[in-house]
């Protein structure tokens, strides 16, 4: 017997939305050979088996369950995605681009960044002499900026750890302008609702929301109220062969929430955002030095979060990366976090890679964890543990790209 009934037709209406986006991937697959190379499908698998000490199944424990094994979900050393990137050459130096591109999960296949089908990216933009300009999903200017000062990137030993929102940093309803002159860079997005999708949970906890950086609860445009979930981000540095310098500022607002008697949230940490008055804003910066086979990376990030009252945290970071042959790398990386309420840890993080080709590589990675007795940072990104605990992590991973 068919139920006739809200959530079948909600059921019906995601299988004829996934049927017909595969149908349009397939015929965007089909014109790259007629297209001479217009349209590139690409991607990352990238899958690892995660040991970590004194882990707990939920926030809050006051002691640990135990160690942990596990298969990676979110990331591992890179998030694992696939997606299609197209080119249309216009003349005089204009040119259409988009990309439409899928995070998953390899250990399930399910979608991430809030169940969303091409929850990454998805926009259309134009490439001109004055620089690019992009419309729809996004990564902002906090994401473009950590992937040049960080030697780690967004693997499940990082500074996701520390602030998740930072390898979750990109916009619904965003339009982006960035350009480079000479080496110096200037850009800046601006999004009228920063996030489309819900985040279901129970009401008593967080408002309603389920805590998911990528689903805040926050949605899209909101009529009669022009900056709630609205989010400006903007960078400006140089980027040189061999060094460079850049400036990040990134401000997010609340809002209410997509269900009944709920309200946003920050995507840093489930703390409530009621309305456009409140909000997180970042301060970012960062720089690189490349010598020779050595690349040294580091920053500074002050986040300040105003609710009734003011939540401040910082993080410094750097670290160094070093081929000592063609088909080797090494890295390492340390990071401290302060906030206002003495929640203070330090984490320390190495890793080693073997090319094994172009396009595949094995490597490992070791993490520790050092939390003060207020603090219970994950070493890995997304899991958790106790207040006090100093944590390890060991991570073998292995990844291909296409």
């Amino acid at each position: 017997m068919t139920r006739k009934d809200g959530s079948y037709q909600g059921i019906q209406e995601m299988k004829s939305t996934v049927r017909a986006t595969l149908a349009v991937a397939m015929l965007l697959v089909s014109l790259c050979a007629r297209a001479e190379g217009s349209v590139t499908l690409y991607g990352v698998l990238d899958v690892g088996v995660d040991w970590e000490n004194k882990a707990a199944t939920a926030p809050g424990q006051t002691a640990a369950s135990g160690s942990a094994v596990r298969m990676t979900s979110i990331s591992a050393a890179l998030p694992s995605r696939w997606g299609l990137r197209g080119k249309e050459e216009l003349g005089g130096g204009f040119n259409a681009i988009f990309e439409l591109e899928n995070g998953f999960a390899p250990n399930t296949g399910g979608l991430q960044q809030g169940n969303r089908l091409f929850g990454r990216s998805a926009w259309v933009g134009l490439e001109t002499p004055y620089g690019t300009f992009r419309a729809g999903r996004q990564i902002n200017m906090t994401y473009i900026a950590l992937l040049r000062s960080t030697v780690i990137g967004p693997a499940l030993y990082s500074l996701a750890s520390l602030d998740p929102y930072l390898p979750s940093a990109r916009s619904d309803n965003a339009l982006s302008y960035l350009a480079e002159f000479r080496h110096f860079v200037l850009g800046g997005t601006y999004s009228s609702g920063r996030d489309a999708a819900v985040a279901t949970g129970s009401a008593a906890v967080n408002g309603g929301a389920a805590y998911n950086p990528g689903a805040t609860n926050c949605p899209g445009n909101v009529a009669g109220s022009p900056t709630s979930c609205r989010q400006i981000t903007a960078l400006a540095g140089y980027w040189g062969p061999q060094f460079g310098l850049q400036f990040v500022y990134d401000d997010l607002r609340g809002g209410p929430g997509l269900l009944p008697g709920s309200v946003s949230f920050d995507p840093s940490m489930p703390l409530l955002l009621a309305n456009s008055h409140q909000k997180t804003t970042r301060y970012m910066v960062s720089g690189y030095v490349q010598l020779a086979a050595v690349a040294l990376r580091g920053g500074m990030i002050h986040r300040k979060t105003t609710t009734a009252t003011d939540y401040q945290t910082n993080i410094f970071y750097g670290g160094a990366s070093y081929m000592p042959a063609p088909d080797i790398e090494l890295a390492g990386e340390v990071s401290r976090i302060t906030t206002t309420d003495q929640k203070n840890a330090n984490m320390y993080v190495m890793r080693a890679t073997y090319l094994l080709s172009k396009r595949t590589s094995v490597y490992t990675m070791l993490g520790f964890m050092q939390n003060n007795s207020r603090a219970s940072y994950s070493v890995g990104a997304g899991y958790f543990t106790v207040a006090g605990a100093k944590q390890t992590g060991v991570l073998l991973g292995l990844q291909e790209k296409f």
